[in-house]
């Protein structure tokens, strides 16, 4: 003990009987305070890790062992006249899982305290349920493997695995396992967070409940629309100029995004249904219930999105990818673009989120549609989509489509097709290769490993999540990139005149 630093505020004397032996390693100082000094300091941190010097070494020690309770309901150091205590309540933070004692406020006419769950939430912390939670995690810990998560790709289990060694890298703890009611929390976190980004509130008007189709999605700010980046008469503008207000969709299909037999819509259902990025999915499944089985598939192109059309990467999946449509310029994931396959690239999957996508253009825009085998998917998707169900039931015949192949999938088609769909070709695409669709695959690859194993609800809420943080990059970054596009073209375009002039 003569090696040991005692801490100078703290009120043990030479020869009191209350001795130093407790250090905190979450506060500044480690200096060694009594257990009476401890508790006082630690009334409003009960998320601290406390050890005791036991005369051989310093040993983990709960703060509820020496007296340390979380008092909801009343400010700091205010007193609460009939508290309702929980004994081993547990935390999860961001230095581990936490066994604590817990006071609620039951003061009769006390309305101002709340209902327990309504206690939790105004401390930060996010409680399992609101019927009598015994379990909660702190909006440190939810944020951070939020960000953790869209960036690094970490997984809920790796995560919380990790919490429990911090706890107890020894593996002996006596906290009780609480991964399931954490992956709950995390996902109800992150549905609220994508809800509270697109404005949704309590009131009348914004009403989480009241959210409408798409509404919780990001919109590309560079794409045109009517009425909100373009001028008033920019539809009578000279035919010569036209292209200047032309909008470019990319889809395409990712086979890397499977989902195993896996859990029911029933059990697990979607929690944000049609409010962002994936369509409305029980319509969804309705539709394709009267499709047959479709065999469009040409040997027009050798390229592996229609090797993977054979029935055997169907087997054992109730998923075996998704599509997806994206502006093709700017590469922002469309609102409610993303559907499920089934059963390789069928067109009425692939149809179906072109339409619901369609929903959210004004349908006097010029589209510029890229797809890597548009050859043989536009010969008759005009009258296809025109037999949809009512809610993305489209005309395309009164809209003026024109449909393209992106720039390095076209070397894989005949030689019609690079004289029939090749971007080189048409009037105002100007270095537009509509490949950008193939970036937010590499950005959700990583997540394949962990979905795959998921439930349809908690599959979609997932990729939801991802699709926003993209489009959250996206947003951004688009100042920075477009300034970088306009360089490289600039760079190309001075190629061009030195070699032509050559």
């Amino acid at each position: 003990m003569a090696t040991l630093r005692f801490a100078t505020d703290c009120r043990a004397s030479a020869g009191d009987v209350r001795v130093p032996l407790f250090r905190c390693l979450e506060c500044f100082s480690e200096d060694l305070v009594c257990e009476e000094c401890c508790r006082e300091a630690h009334m409003e941190h009960p998320l601290h890790v406390v050890e005791k010097w036991n005369g051989r070494f310093f040993e983990h020690t709960r703060l509820c062992d020496i007296g340390v309770f979380m008092q909801l309901g009343h400010r700091p150091n205010e007193q609460c006249f009939n508290p309702r205590f929980i004994e081993g309540f547990t935390v999860i933070h961001t230095n581990g899982v936490h066994s604590v004692v817990l006071a609620y406020c039951d003061c009769p006419g006390h309305h101002a305290a709340g209902e327990w769950h309504q206690q939790l939430m105004r401390r930060r912390w996010f409680p399992a349920t609101h019927i009598d939670p015994q379990t909660a995690a702190t909006f440190q810990v939810l944020n951070m493997f939020h960000v953790l998560m869209l960036q690094e790709k970490v997984t809920t289990y790796d995560f919380y695995a990790g919490l429990k060694k911090l706890t107890n890298n020894a593996g002996l703890g006596t906290n009780k396992d609480r991964y399931k009611a954490f992956s709950r929390m995390m996902r109800e976190w992150r549905h609220l967070k994508m809800a509270k980004r697109a404005g949704r509130g309590n009131d009348v008007q914004r009403n989480l409940a009241e959210t409408q189709t798409g509404e919780m999605g990001k919109s590309c700010i560079a794409c045109p629309r009517p009425g909100v980046n373009l001028p008033d008469d920019w539809d009578k503008v000279a035919k010569g100029k036209c292209f200047l207000y032309w909008l470019f969709i990319a889809i395409d299909a990712c086979f890397r995004l499977k989902r195993g037999l896996v859990s029911s819509e029933i059990r697990d259902p979607n929690l944000d249904v049609g409010g962002s990025y994936f369509t409305e999915d029980g319509l969804f499944r309705e539709y394709l219930k009267g499709v047959t089985d479709q065999r469009e598939m040409s040997t027009c192109t050798g390229l592996a999105a229609l090797d993977h059309a054979n029935t055997k990467f169907s087997r054992g999946y109730a998923t075996t990818g998704i599509g997806l449509g994206v502006c093709a310029r700017h590469e922002f994931i469309q609102k409610n673009g993303a559907v499920d396959l089934q059963k390789g690239e069928r067109y009425a999957n692939i149809d179906y989120a072109y339409a619901s996508l369609l929903r959210h253009h004004d349908p006097k825009l010029t589209k510029v549609t890229s797809y890597n085998i548009v050859c043989q998917w536009c010969k008759n998707v005009v009258s296809r989509v025109k037999s949809l169900t009512s809610l993305v039931r489209c005309d395309l015949s009164k809209q003026d489509i024109r449909f393209v192949i992106p720039k390095l999938h076209i070397y894989g088609h005949q030689l019609l097709c690079q004289l029939k769909f090749s971007l080189n070709w048409l009037r105002g695409a100007g270095r537009t290769d509509s490949e950008g669709i193939e970036r937010p695959w590499a950005h959700l690859g990583p997540i394949a490993t962990s979905t795959r194993d998921m439930g349809p609800g908690a599959r979609h809420d997932t990729m939801n999540d991802h699709f926003g943080h993209w489009n959250w990059g996206k947003l951004i970054g688009l100042g920075e990139f477009i300034h970088c596009v306009l360089n490289i073209n600039l760079i190309l375009f001075k190629q061009d005149l030195c070699y032509i002039s050559a």
